[in-house]
C-alpha cells in the first residue's frame, strides 16, 4: 500500500535544453536561430488522473538575420536582430476527462493494494480461527489419554484386589480355581488396555507437537487434566448469521468482489475516446510579460477490440466472484448445521454414558457384596468392572468430542459463542 501510495508523491524535476538552427542563402540573408531554456518544477498527480506542476523557468530566444542586399542593388549589409528573454513563475495543468479521468482510476493501484491487503488478513484470520481449534483438539486428545490410563489405572487397582481375595476365598475352599483365572484375566486384558491407552498418549502428543509446531524432542506436559464442559443452549439460527457476518472467508471473497468490480469499472473507462485538456501560464519576473498555452486533444480508437474484449473478462470475473460469494455462504451455513448436529447428538450421548456409569459403579459394588459373602463367583465383579471401564471411556471421548466441537463452532461461526 505504501509503495502504491508513493505514485501521489510529488516529485522534482529540473532541466535544460538548447537548440539552434543556422541557414546560409547565396546572395540572400543568412538566417540563424538559437533557443535555450531551463526550469525548475515540482509536479503532483492528482487523484482525479491529472497533473499540476508548479515551478520556476527561463526561456531565451534569439534571432540573426544578415542582409547584403537592399533595395535590390550592392548596398552596405544590415544585421537584423531579435532576442527574447523571459523568466518567472510558472504553473502547468493537464486533465483527461473522459479516458483516465475517475479517481478510481488514478487511484486504481492504491485500491488493489488494500483489497489485496484485506484479503490476505481475511486469510490470515481464517487460518488463525483453523490453528486454534486444531490446536485445542490436539489438546484435548492428550487430556483423553491422560484420562483414559487414570481410568484403565484404576481398573487395574481393583483387579488386583480381586485377584487377592480370589486366591484368599480359593485358599479358604470357598471358590473355585476358575474365579482365580477369571480375575487374572480380567487384570491382563487391562495391563493391554493400559499399554494401548500409553501407545495413544504418545501419538497425541506427537500431534499436539505438530500443531504448536515444537520439535520432536521437546517434552509436552499437560498440567491441567479437566476437560471442559459448557453446557450451551443450541442456537442455530443466531450462529448461522454470526457465521455470515464473522467468518473471514465472506470478508475474503466480498473484497474479491469489490476488486473485481474495480477492474470492470477502470476497464471499461480505458474503452472510452480520450479527451484531455491542458494549460500553462508563465508570468515573468517584471509582471510585464508572460507566456501560456492551451490546448485540447481529442482522441477516440477505431475498432477498439482489445479494450472491449477486457471488458468482457472483466464481467466474467465479476460474475464468477458473486457465484463463489454464494456458494461460500451455503457451505458456512452446512459447516455450522454439521457441527450444531454433532453437539446436540454429543449433550444425548454425554447424558446416555453418564447414567452407565452410575449404573456400571452399582452394579461392581452390588456384585463384590455378593462375592464377599459367597452368593455368587466373580464373574459378575469382572463383568461389571468390564462395563465400567467401557463406559467411562465412552464417557470420556464423547466429553472430548464435545469439547473439541464447541472448539470447532467457534471457528465456524467466527468468534466466540
Amino acid at each position: 500500500i505504501r509503495e502504491s501510495k508513493a505514485k501521489f508523491h510529488p516529485s522534482l524535476e529540473v532541466g535544460c535544453a538548447a537548440k539552434g538552427t543556422k541557414i546560409n542563402h547565396d546572395f540572400r540573408a543568412d538566417e540563424s536561430t538559437d533557443s535555450q531554456n531551463a526550469q525548475a518544477l515540482i509536479r503532483q498527480e492528482m487523484p482525479t488522473g491529472g497533473r499540476v506542476g508548479l515551478g520556476v523557468g527561463y526561456q531565451r530566444d534569439f534571432s540573426d538575420l544578415f542582409n547584403d542586399v537592399v533595395g535590390g542593388g550592392p548596398a552596405q549589409g544590415a544585421n537584423l536582430q531579435s532576442k527574447v528573454e523571459i523568466a518567472g513563475l510558472g504553473i502547468e495543468i493537464s486533465q483527461p476527462l473522459l479516458r483516465g479521468g475517475r479517481t478510481y482510476v488514478a487511484r486504481r493501484s492504491i485500491l488493489d493494494a488494500e483489497y489485496d491487503n484485506e484479503i490476505s488478513r481475511a486469510e490470515l484470520s481464517a487460518e488463525i480461527l483453523h490453528v486454534t481449534a486444531d490446536t485445542k483438539a490436539a489438546y484435548y486428545q492428550v487430556v483423553r489419554a491422560l484420562r483414559q490410563i487414570e481410568v484403565i489405572q484404576a481398573a487395574l487397582e481393583r483387579d488386583q484386589q480381586l485377584v487377592d481375595a480370589s486366591t484368599a476365598l480359593y485358599d479358604a475352599g470357598r471358590v473355585s480355581k476358575v474365579d482365580v483365572l477369571s480375575a487374572d484375566i480380567s487384570q491382563a486384558s487391562n495391563r493391554a488396555r493400559l499399554a494401548s491407552a500409553r501407545a495413544d498418549l504418545e501419538l497425541a502428543r506427537n500431534r499436539l507437537r505438530q500443531v504448536i509446531g515444537l520439535p520432536i524432542t521437546v517434552q509436552v506436559d499437560v498440567t491441567d487434566r479437566t476437560i471442559p464442559f459448557r453446557p450451551i443452549h443450541i442456537q442455530l439460527q443466531r450462529w448461522i448469521r454470526l457465521a455470515l457476518d464473522r467468518r473471514p472467508e465472506m470478508m475474503k471473497v466480498q473484497s474479491q468482489i469489490e476488486k473485481a468490480d474495480l477492474t470492470l469499472r477502470v476497464t471499461k473507462n480505458a474503452a472510452l475516446p480520450s479527451l484531455d485538456v491542458q494549460g500553462a501560464f508563465q508570468p515573468g519576473f517584471d509582471w510585464a510579460s508572460y507566456a501560456w498555452n492551451a490546448g485540447v486533444m481529442f482522441q477516440i480508437p477505431l475498432g477498439n477490440v482489445g479494450p472491449r474484449s477486457q471488458v468482457r473478462q472483466a464481467e466474467i470475473q465479476t460474475h464468477k466472484m458473486k457465484r463463489e460469494l454464494a456458494q461460500q455462504r451455503r457451505l458456512i451455513d452446512l459447516e455450522v448445521r454439521e457441527v450444531e448436529i454433532r453437539l446436540r447428538e454429543n449433550i444425548e450421548r454425554i447424558k446416555m454414558l453418564t447414567a452407565q456409569v452410575e449404573s456400571a459403579r452399582s452394579k461392581g459394588e452390588i456384585a463384590r457384596g455378593r462375592f464377599e459373602m459367597g452368593l455368587a463367583n466373580n464373574l459378575d465383579i469382572t463383568n461389571a468392572d468390564e462395563d465400567l471401564v467401557r463406559a467411562e471411556s465412552q464417557l470420556l471421548e464423547a466429553l472430548v468430542d464435545y469439547a473439541t466441537n464447541i472448539a470447532q463452532l467457534e471457528a465456524r461461526i467466527g468468534g466466540p459463542i
